[in-house]
């Protein structure tokens, strides 16, 4: 372990190869924040993350929020948007080996704004680790977008589907494969949420048609060819 330049209160350790870990306290002195890469360290990144996060660690580590970020973050041409921050029970960075100091240690990552709804959106701790652990790969810091995104269907052909009535979080693979298997399946449906909260629903009656939903009242209906359908759907998933 070392010192990590630039950066009062702050250190690098890599156990292996490839496994490399910085950290620094908070404002406060209270906490824990830590950036965590695989392949792919870049300590003039990591050590802005830090600053970023600490700087702001009083609103970042606020009660109750389990995925945070703190909006306008650049780096040199990185294309990221913003710092996120995973709240212990997110993360189990230091869960075996360590718990005290898992309780006081916080994940800080770059990622983007898409790939993060609103606090209230995520469901329970268990919603918000599996966003963590599944789709924003906080160790690869040269990861492109994965936008956050919940899937609700029901196939009458394959009879595939969610049971959830919060849905799933899923990649967006999910999502248009299950726009496509809903070709000669009448009576399915596919439902998708954004970072934004935005959702729509899609049928398909020998054409597929999308429907805009605000709470329950339905917009009117518009009908799609399946490519211009998948672009709208890529789209409202990254805007």
């Amino acid at each position: 372990m070392r010192p990590l330049a630039g950066l009062p209160d702050a250190w690098f350790w890599s156990p292996v190869p490839g496994l490399d870990f910085a950290a620094a306290l908070s404002e406060d002195g209270r906490s824990l924040l830590q950036v965590n890469a695989r392949d792919t360290y870049d300590e003039g990144l990591v050590v802005a993350l830090l600053t970023a996060a600490r700087e702001n660690s009083a609103g970042l580590l606020a009660d109750g929020v389990l995925l945070g970020t703190l909006p306008d973050f650049r780096y040199l041409d990185r294309g990221f948007e913003v710092i996120a921050v995973a709240r212990p029970g997110v993360h189990r960075y230091h869960e075996v080996q360590q718990p005290e100091l898992q309780q006081v240690t916080w994940a800080v990552f770059p990622g983007y704004g898409c790939e993060f709804a609103a606090p209230g959106r995520y469901h329970s701790i268990e919603d918000a680790r599996e966003s963590f652990r599944r789709f924003l790969s906080p160790a690869d810091l040269t990861r492109q977008p994965v936008p956050f995104l919940r899937v609700w269907y029901d196939n009458t052909v394959t009879q595939g589907g969610t049971t959830a009535p919060e849905g799933i979080l899923a990649a967006p693979a999910t999502l248009y494969r299950e726009i496509r298997l809903l070709e000669g399946a009448p009576g399915s449906v596919v439902r998708f949420e954004n970072f934004r909260g935005q959702v729509w629903q899609v049928t398909w009656d020998e054409q597929y048609a999308w429907t805009l939903r605000t709470g329950a009242s339905p917009a009117p209906s518009r009908s799609l060819g399946l490519a211009e359908l998948l672009s709208f759907a890529e789209e409202t998933l990254h805007a």
